[in-house]
């Protein structure tokens, strides 16, 4: 869209400057965003300006970044005007959702359901706010300006917080099916009571062909429902949701996750680098989710995964950051160099293999990380293989060395700090020496040194030297009482609820024996789900209808069932398994292990569902 039709737009709501001539592409309000775009150009700021800070500051920067276009005065009307002006444009059919609870879910199934059949536009992650809803109704642009292949179907979310915030999303959404999901308890504090919330939300729907609400409030039910309306047979209806519906989710705060790093990198000196791990599909976050966000935050200088596949995929995915490789495999070393990742080398066969592949290829000075065992005895070169190693790399233009590092074995326990220490005494004079041996080995280059994860950012500052590894306190883990942010909760919902009489039994086994007449929930989640066996027959918990409820019976592979006595359950409510009011490490502890070990047994079946505040 041409800015000078945007001025003609929103020109009386807000102050508009650049040259009318140029295309429009993208929507900007975050300055720290532009880093996803290409085309700053075309890029179209909005500085908004709210009781902490005013976008209207960063327009300087931005103007040396290479952006001609900026909004300033009522910013946000003028973004939600010209939203609605795009939907206007929009003849296709839009669903809009609503609801407390749900609306995230529903959307992403619909996507998954109906993705072969039209071309989908829908909210990023869990964009339904005064300012998210705009900025996803905006892609619609995209859809005016060319004919799509398959028929154009728009899938939105809306969410408010108090009376008076939907008539102004109505008109940017102007739903043409509408649909509600589950009304509960969020934001009660600015309503008078559950009705005046539900009617407040009903006015996204004033405009709307149908209205969509299951009595059940069960996401799958919603989504049949939805099919339904758009001319689906019940047939297929049953079949794609058979392969593609799981009612369990795990929610990744992606803004969470950034501002964990912020407190982070907070600690460090400004010069220092940050490496962020992303192996084991980010610790059961998702990779390639978590990896675009660290990389468009600018926080973060390198990434880290454990396999050559694993830093494949993030390629593919566009992540250009630097990625290392800490576990390289000899078969994979053709892909590691072709996909410019950086293998570890932690012994001499490995640095062999290196510089063979390398030299096959051709290439000079392809960037590798020397790790030294500095006590942890898991891999890794000992102070006497220096010499060995310089005789080698100086003999030898296919490798350089980008950094040199070491792993803490007990940094996060004060009982080992005098080890910590002597680890990380050793670590410096070993990497000292490699250094200075290779003082002249590219001119321009220096040896990165690195010994610090993410409790010795806190507990061994000092110790920073010239990069830390960031990895569990991505996800709200302080190792020095520092108050973080929760980012991933793993969410189900209930099945069904029934009584069940005294002295009957629950599960698999028969473990648990009812004293009692008991309410008996059934939650579709097992172990293979990664909710552990060991908190069968009371020993785990679950949080439902603001209270903790206990797991009864056997965990099964895809159920589980829970005691909901005493609370008002019933099908379709919200369960959560960890997370705000279960905190991940309660459950680590509960099972002996560690927080690692959680997060990463959460099924790859169990969808990821990503949203920035």
């Amino acid at each position: 869209m041409k800015l000078s039709e945007i001025k003609q737009v929103i020109g009386s709501i807000a102050q508009v400057e650049g040259p009318d001539d140029i295309e429009i592409r993208y929507l900007l309000t975050d300055s720290r965003e532009l880093v996803q775009h290409t085309k700053a150009g075309q890029t179209l700021f909005f500085a908004i300006k709210t009781a902490k800070n005013d976008g209207a500051k960063y327009i300087p920067d931005l103007r040396e970044k290479g952006v001609q276009a900026f909004v300033t005065g009522d910013s946000i009307a003028a973004l939600q005007a010209l939203a609605a002006h795009v939907r206007a444009q929009f003849k296709g059919t839009v669903i809009g959702i609503t609801g407390s609870n749900g609306k995230t879910v529903v959307k992403e199934w619909l996507y998954q359901l109906l993705k072969d059949d039209y071309t989908i536009i829908r909210s990023p992650k869990s964009y339904n706010s005064q300012i998210g809803v705009p900025l996803s109704v905006w892609e619609l642009s995209a859809v005016n300006r060319q004919k799509a292949e398959k028929p154009v179907l728009a899938i939105f979310e809306a969410g408010i917080s108090q009376p008076g915030e939907m008539e102004k999303l109505e008109p940017i959404i102007r739903p043409t099916i509408g649909v509600i999901t589950y009304i509960g308890h969020e934001h009660d504090e600015n309503f008078v009571s559950l009705e005046q919330k539900r009617a407040e939300k009903m006015k996204l729907f004033v405009h709307s062909e149908q209205i969509i609400e299951d009595p059940t409030h069960q996401n799958v039910r919603t989504c049949a429902a939805v099919m339904r309306a758009l001319g689906y047979d019940e047939e297929l209806i049953a079949s794609r949701i058979l392969h593609q519906t799981h009612e369990t989710v795990l929610k990744v705060n992606l803004s969470a996750l950034v501002e964990n790093v912020r407190y982070f990198r907070g600690l460090l000196k400004p010069e220092t680098k940050l490496t962020c791990m992303v192996k084991a599909f980010a610790y059961g976050a998702g990779s390639v989710e978590v990896s675009k966000a660290l990389q468009a935050s600018g926080l973060v200088d390198y990434l880290a995964v454990a396999v050559a596949d694993e830093g494949v995929e993030l390629r593919k995915a566009g992540i250009t950051l630097p990625i290392i490789i800490m576990d390289p495999e000899v078969a994979a070393m053709d892909l590691i160099l072709e996909n410019n990742l950086e293998p570890n080398v932690y012994s001499h066969q490995s640095l062999k293999t290196v510089i063979a592949a390398a030299e096959a290829k051709g290439l000079e000075h392809v960037p590798i990380h020397i790790k030294i065992d500095s006590g942890m005895h898991r891999l890794g070169f000992y102070k006497e293989d220096i010499p060995w190693l310089l005789e080698k790399l100086k003999a030898h233009k296919a490798v350089r060395v980008a950094s040199v590092f070491s792993h803490l074995a007990g940094s996060d326990e004060a009982q080992f700090d005098d080890f910590t220490l002597q680890q990380i005494k050793y670590f410096d004079e070993c990497a000292e020496e490699l250094k200075n041996g290779l003082n002249d080995q590219v001119p321009g280059t220096t040896v990165i040194k690195h010994i610090c994860n993410s409790a010795g950012i806190e507990r061994f500052t000092d110790y920073q030297f010239d990069m830390c590894r960031l990895g569990i306190g991505l996800y709200g883990f302080s190792f020095a009482g520092a108050k973080l942010r929760n980012v991933c909760s793993l969410e189900t919902t209930i099945l069904s609820v029934k009584t069940v009489k005294a002295g009957e039994t629950i599960g698999y086994g028969r473990h648990t024996k009812l004293e009692e007449d008991r309410t008996i929930a059934v939650i579709p989640i097992g172990y293979a789900d990664g909710f552990d066996r060991r908190f069968s027959n009371y020993g785990g918990e679950v949080w439902l209808r603001g209270k903790r409820c206990p797991v009864v019976g056997n965990v099964c592979m895809d159920q589980s069932m829970v005691d909901v006595t005493g609370t008002d359950a019933r099908p379709g409510d919200p369960v959560e398994v960890f997370g705000e009011h279960m905190p991940l490490q309660e459950l680590a502890d509960k099972l002996g292990t560690i927080t690692y070990e959680i997060l990463t047994s959460v099924s790859r079946r169990v969808q990821r569902l990503y949203f920035y505040e």
